[in-house]
């Protein structure tokens, strides 16, 4: 015969404490109510003793919540939205979430789509990386009063929270350390022009150049995508220049393999024959001979911090969560040579 199932009462008979104390503790209310630290260890200890699981169906009904949210992000196979990803589903899991995840594939009528499947199946709230420029399809969600937060890209002028790195001070502080080791025929591999963090980031490479005296020279801005064969090809290019750079920096790490794939082809070693940053720490362009150095955005923060504002919104529809800027980190390695 199958055990009965342990229940919120005999939580309260173990503890002492009422049913009503007991749910609040078990349902996250418990600063709310301003029940004490003593009671919620020994509630929380009970609970996971008799292996007490909470009736989500029932919970759902009961505050018309189903426990969901959504997640779409332009490319499962960029490390960065991957490990975005994994904390923002970490964090949901704390707070007994599920998470619908979709790939956009960086196509805006494949992002439409699957956000009108989302808005059907009634998710508490939405987190996306915008693809392009088009906005109507949020518009939809924001009339709908589904909590909605952008992460990494974002539309300035529309009145959605978004956190992202702080793409400005990250770019620049790439080109003043190029500048520090005295180059000036440095490169920028650009991302997807429509974006923000891109628009952001060649901004932060074009002021660090005009305040350290060095002329921007528009070949030396090339580019126009987040894939490998971006960086592969616009590399190419930029070796083909009559005066080549002697220093690129990639807008990110997928650019950053298309980039060593081409100076690899042409038989060119970093740091002597090119100097080299990345847009992003990723662990394998530390296990590089040399290592390259990066610009490390916090997608760990970004990923915990994104489901935390968005829950805020979600339990409190009145709470308006503020945009961040998350900064960001120069990891010194060994791609940047000396220029006389």
């Amino acid at each position: 015969m199958q055990a009965a199932k342990p229940t919120i009462q005999q939580i309260s008979n173990t503890t002492g404490y009422s049913v009503s104390t007991v749910s609040r503790v078990l349902n996250g209310y418990s600063r709310q109510y301003r029940i004490s630290e003593k009671a919620q260890k020994l509630i929380k200890k009970k609970a996971e003793e008799l292996n007490y699981k909470p009736n989500q169906m029932a919970r759902g009904l009961r505050l018309k919540r189903t426990f969901t949210i959504g997640l779409v992000i332009p490319d499962f196979a960029n490390p960065f939205f991957a490990i975005m990803a994994k904390h923002i589903e970490k964090a949901a899991s704390l707070s007994d979430y599920s998470i619908l995840l979709v790939d956009s594939d960086e196509n805006a009528e494949k992002e439409k789509q699957q956000i009108k499947n989302m808005i059907a199946r009634d998710i508490d709230g939405i987190i996306v990386a915008p693809v392009g420029t088009e906005k109507n399809h949020f518009n939809d969600i924001i009339k709908q009063k589904i909590p909605l937060l952008f992460i990494d890209r974002y539309f300035p002028d529309m009145d959605v929270p978004f956190l992202s790195s702080d793409n400005f001070r990250g770019a620049y502080d790439a080109i003043k350390l190029f500048i520090r080791n005295g180059h000036k025929k440095i490169a920028i591999i650009k991302g997807d022009n429509r974006i923000e963090p891109v628009k952001e980031r060649l901004r932060g490479y074009i002021n660090a150049l005009k305040e350290s005296g060095i002329n921007v020279c528009e070949k030396f801005i090339a580019g126009n995508g987040f894939s490998p064969e971006n960086g592969y090809h616009t590399t190419l290019e930029l070796l083909e220049l009559p005066e080549k750079p002697t220093a690129i920096l990639a807008m990110s790490n997928l650019i950053g393999l298309g980039v060593l794939q081409a100076l690899n082809e042409k038989n060119m070693s970093i740091p002597s024959d090119m100097s080299f940053i990345v847009f992003d720490d990723q662990p394998y362009v530390s296990y590089l001979n040399p290592p390259v150095t990066t610009v490390k955005q916090n997608s760990e923060m970004i990923g915990k911090m994104a489901f935390e504002l968005l829950l805020k919104k979600i339990s409190d529809p009145g709470h308006t969560p503020s945009s961040q800027l998350i900064p960001t980190a120069i990891i010194e390695r060994r791609s940047i040579s000396q220029q006389k």
